[in-house]
């Protein structure tokens, strides 16, 4: 029997993990991938475990380093710059030969996909549209008088804002909490209300008064200034970083179509 297939079969039968036999694990043209390749690459990784599906993991990211690495060298790329590759490996704390690796992608998906990736004005309105990080939280402006457990205090406080004296006044005659000496406290998102002040500024609507609501030790009286969201940004303001991160998306699926395509225009056998 030839060695390459008893090295194949020791593999592809391997005995209990602690006996496990060096041996080819896949091969990509005429680049060989051993088992002891793969292990340091997982060591690399910072990897704790060393099962079987965990390896097929980093074997699968070394086949695809491999074809990369090929493709990259058939174009005339220039080789990557050790110092550059040491400087990468650094700020994402990643090993250096998995730094190479980004590097040569990231170089090819710029060469092979960045021309073919065309950003539209309505891609970038339903984006800003989607993203609830651009739409802001729904939010309320409130005053807000705070009179620590005195029932009969937080009734007479009520009775003169009914009576037509301001809430501002009120709040400095009452309050037992004032934010640097003012009733007003701001946006507040709806959702970080408790569900007692919700209940009761909901009710309200905007210019209202909302309470007495007790929560806690506290009982609680507020004005609803005014209602809207807060947080949101403009699609003006943001109108960059949305073409970024749609480049960024859409290049990334071309070119992982792209290195799809090409692999499949290289033997690779897999053993493992």
């Amino acid at each position: 029997m030839p060695m390459i297939a008893l090295v194949l079969l020791a593999v592809m039968c391997p005995p209990a993990r602690g006996e496990m036999i060096d041996g080819i694990v896949a091969v990509v043209d005429d680049t060989v991938i051993m088992y002891s390749d793969v292990t340091k690459k997982m060591a690399e990784l910072g990897a704790k475990e060393f099962d079987r599906s965990s390896a097929r993991q980093v074997l699968q990211i070394m086949i695809e380093d491999a074809v990369v690495s090929k493709v990259y060298r058939q174009m005339g790329m220039q080789p990557v710059d050790l110092r550059h590759a040491e400087q990468v490996a650094r700020e994402m704390n990643i090993d250096v030969a998995s730094a190479r690796s980004m590097i040569m992608k990231t170089t090819l998906m710029e060469l092979m996909v960045k021309s073919r990736v065309v950003i539209t004005e309505s891609m970038i309105r339903d984006y800003h549209a989607l993203s609830k990080a651009y739409a802001g939280t729904e939010s309320v402006h409130l005053k807000q008088i705070l009179i620590k457990g005195d029932a009969e205090k937080a009734r007479k406080a009520m009775g003169e804002i009914t009576s037509g004296r301001t809430f501002d006044e009120v709040a400095g005659t009452y309050s037992d909490l004032l934010i640097s000496g003012s009733a007003d406290i701001g946006w507040v998102a709806v959702s970080d209300l408790a569900p007692e002040a919700r209940k009761a500024i909901e009710s309200a609507g905007k210019g209202g008064v909302a309470g007495p609501v007790e929560i806690g030790d506290s009982i609680l009286i507020f004005q609803v200034v005014e209602q809207g969201t807060s947080g949101g940004k403009p699609i003006e303001e943001v109108k960059e970083e949305i073409v970024q991160a749609l480049q960024d998306k859409y290049r990334k699926e071309a070119f992982e179509h792209w290195l799809n395509m090409i692999m499949a225009d290289h033997y690779i056998g897999v053993y493992l």
